[in-house]
């Protein structure tokens, strides 16, 4: 679970020369992003299908099992196709964004 910024910290670094992404630090916060404003509309979702408060972890519980599914390749395309600043030369990005 990745609920805070420190958390963000511990997770490996990956060095763009071994996994070719030049903005691969940028692309991993941004996910983060993407995967925890998920489960903030998953939790509130969830509240007003069950009709009652639900907390972080039921939500990400949820999300995990029912909702997460494809959501990283998706993000990954996203990512490549509208916000990194190296797609026009990378070749990496546009073999993401292949369908």
């Amino acid at each position: 679970m990745i609920e805070k910024e420190e958390d963000i910290q511990t997770l490996e670094t990956c060095d763009s020369e071994v996994n070719g992404c030049a903005a691969f630090q940028k692309l991993k916060e941004w996910q983060i992003d993407q995967y925890r404003m998920a489960v903030d509309q998953n939790m509130w979702y969830m509240g007003e299908r069950l009709g009652r408060p639900v907390d972080w972890e039921e939500a990400e519980e949820d999300f995990l099992h029912n909702g997460y599914y494809g959501c990283a390749p998706r993000w990954r395309r996203q990512y490549c196709r509208s916000k990194c600043t190296h797609f026009n030369t990378c070749a990496l990005g546009r073999q993401f964004t292949r369908k």
